[in-house]
């Protein structure tokens, strides 16, 4: 059994593809259901699983407190439960391993190569807003970036956060900071759609002064960066590298 929060992202894209080729090498039949970016279509998918009567679950998921019976059923039944890109489990949720990026860290790095970045030219304050889903996961990745660049000097006001998660909704909530903020200096994207909605924001608005720093590392992102546009830097993940990781533990239980 196999399941992701959505397959919307390219992020999830490459972490399935990957999966189905580590499965098709060891001679897997998987059984893939997509969140679809809701907590009640990925918990009855995994419930069909269960009752499917699958030998392993391979999860991601935005919703983990909501899959709390999910993981009570697979520990009953024996189910070994291989988590991806989660870090912060409850302790009484049965699972085997977990992996992932610890999100605030990450922000951490994000944060402190860009302190770095503005000290090499000169510029010790800055004005920005926070573009993220809700989850836990975004979250810490905007408090660990906004928290670096405090340690290392710089005068940081948060103007206002928004709620994100699609690139329409953060390029929406962008577009009405562009309007409310005349001085905003950078927007922070907690993913890949937040940062290329906040792009596309700034490219609509003539607005190429207000730097854009997303998260993910997507394929996009890095072809903005390239090109030298406002689009300076992004932090990059491994969702290839995570599904050739559990294969490798499922391959370990198993013998």
């Amino acid at each position: 059994g196999f399941s992701l929060p959505s397959m919307t992202f390219p992020f999830y894209v490459r972490m399935y593809d990957q999966i189905m080729v580590e499965a098709e090498a060891r001679g897997w039949d998987v059984s893939f259901v997509d969140g679809n970016l809701d907590a009640g279509t990925q918990l009855n998918g995994l419930q069909d699983m269960i009752n499917n009567n699958v030998d392993i679950m391979i999860i991601a998921t935005w919703y983990i407190d909501a899959l709390a019976d999910i993981f009570t059923q697979c520990g009953e039944k024996g189910i070994p439960v291989f988590l991806m890109d989660n870090m912060t489990i409850p302790a009484e949720l049965h699972y085997t391993i977990t992996f992932g990026t610890d999100n605030y860290n990450a922000g951490v790095v994000g944060g402190t190569w860009y302190a770095d970045y503005l000290s090499k030219n000169g510029i010790s304050s800055i004005k920005m807003i926070t573009v993220s889903a809700t989850s836990i996961q975004q979250v810490s990745r905007c408090d660990g970036f906004s928290y670096a660049r405090k340690e290392d000097g710089m005068s940081v006001e948060i103007l206002n956060t928004y709620d994100g998660g699609k690139r329409e909704t953060a390029m929406a909530a962008s577009e009405d900071a562009l309007t409310a903020y005349k001085d905003l200096n950078l927007i922070y994207g907690a993913s890949a759609q937040d940062s290329l909605g906040a792009y596309d924001a700034t490219a609509g608005a003539n607005r190429s002064e207000v730097q854009v720093f997303g998260f993910d590392g997507e394929d996009e992102e890095l072809a903005n960066i390239d090109k030298g546009t406002n689009y300076i830097a992004t932090i990059t993940q491994d969702p290839a590298g995570q599904a050739k990781l559990v294969a490798e533990k499922v391959d370990l239980w198993k013998d």
